[in-house]
């Protein structure tokens, strides 16, 4: 263990890209803290902590998978991952463990590693959600429920309570709910609120595009997992076209999540003959700023998107096989799956889920929308509201004082 002249050791846990990225500004932060003298990091992990100086044992952006399902085809390798993760840290013996998102495998991993006697703090960052408390009273009032409710509720808490120093929440949903079953928990705000900012100018960014005039620019998100870019690129490439016919001057822009995706996307574009202007990841948050509309994959992009306060269009699709399976087996249920509509209790942004997730739907609403400078000005100002909602002062100086502090707390 450290002390606090000497260097901070952490390891963090990501599961997809989403988290590599809140995983790696938590870190920059978590460096530039006064007491903090030098970081070392290791970590499941990407592209993003592995910029930020880390040492990644494992990209999981590569075999990231859509859903539960897929997740459970790939289990036998999420079990050798957890194996190395758990002999990493107990060889190691880093000061934090830092668990980020991806709930399942990191509240196994916390008890793992608590069974196995390890000592130093573990925070879950990005705690999970019960997302049904944002539309279901009961959650409000969870003292007031049933025992057999309450117990089928607090299963995920008491795991958490059990294995985890600290919970911090980005979302100011069912934060009753960690204070009920006894888990440490922080709201300390949506981490995007300080990091979706553009870099240029608009008109920067529209000439970077190569949009002429006054005409519309689009921008197209379809995800950072392969499957999801297979499933719902297509779908996004194919409404430009159709988009593109009724208002010819409209330029399409795509942000490319990963190097690996470029050459997939192009080649959909391509085969579609339509003119897409591919952009740079650090070139994401220029084109959230600035675009007149956004279609984008239900998920990061969303959160990005509202808080940004720009206009769009939340899609998403699944392969036919685990559509059926979801909609056959699984009792989870939301009114909404847009992280927007979800925050604001109903529908801001339109919704285009499963078989409504196809070009010609997509088109027609973003055409409708494209149209109604009104109901624009109407989605602008109701994600000013959800911004209001989920951004707190200073959220990753926040975050990372409270883990220091714990660290610190530890060693005394």
């Amino acid at each position: 263990m450290t002390t606090s002249s000497e260097a901070l050791r952490v390891f963090f846990s990501t599961g997809e890209l989403s988290g590599d990225m809140h995983a790696a500004r938590l870190m920059s932060a978590l460096a530039k803290h006064p007491s903090v003298d030098a970081l070392e990091a290791a970590a499941l992990g990407s592209v993003n902590l592995e910029r930020a100086g880390a040492t990644v044992l494992h990209d999981t952006a590569i075999g990231s998978a859509m859903g539960v399902i897929s997740n459970l085809l790939r289990a036998p390798a999420h079990v050798r991952l957890f194996r190395r993760a758990l002999k990493h840290v107990l060889d190691d013996r880093p000061d934090a463990v830092i668990l980020v998102d991806w709930r399942y495998f990191n509240l196994k991993l916390a008890k793992a590693l608590r069974d196995a006697g390890y000592e130093g703090v573990i925070v879950h960052y990005i705690a999970p959600v019960m997302w049904q408390a944002a539309s279901d009273e009961r959650f409000a009032r969870i003292a007031e429920q049933p025992e057999g409710f309450q117990r089928r509720i607090g299963r995920r808490f008491a795991q958490m309570r059990e294995s985890v120093d600290l919970a911090l929440a980005i979302y100011p949903v069912g934060l009753e709910l960690f204070e009920h079953f006894g888990v440490n928990c922080e709201f300390v705000g949506h981490p995007l609120c300080e990091e979706v900012r553009p870099k240029v100018t608009r008109q920067a960014l529209r000439q970077a595009v190569g949009v002429a005039g006054d005409a519309p620019v689009i921008g197209l998100m379809p995800g950072s997992r392969r499957e999801e870019v297979a499933l719902i690129g297509r779908e996004l490439v194919r409404a430009s076209r159709l988009i593109g016919e009724k208002l010819p001057g409209a330029k399409f822009a795509l942000p490319v999540a990963l190097p690996g995706l470029r050459d997939s996307l192009k080649r959909i574009a391509q085969g579609q003959s339509v003119d897409i202007a591919f952009l740079e990841p650090e070139q994401r948050y220029d084109l959230v700023s600035y675009a007149d509309l956004m279609i984008v994959a239900s998920g990061t992009a969303t959160h990005e998107c509202a808080i940004a306060g720009t206009p769009h269009i939340a899609v998403y699709r699944l392969k036919p096989l685990y559509d059926f399976l979801y909609a056959t087996f699984t009792r989870f249920r939301l009114p909404a799956y847009a992280f927007p509509n979800i925050i604001a209790g109903r529908h801001v942004v339109p919704e285009l889920m499963r078989r409504d997730c196809n070009s010609a739907r997509i088109a027609r609403t973003a055409i409708s929308l494209l149209s109604d400078g009104a109901a624009l000005a109407r989605m602008r100002g109701d994600l000013a509201e959800v911004r209001r909602r989920v951004c707190r002062p200073k959220t990753l100086d926040t975050a990372a004082k409270i883990i220091v502090d714990a660290v610190h707390s530890r060693l005394r």
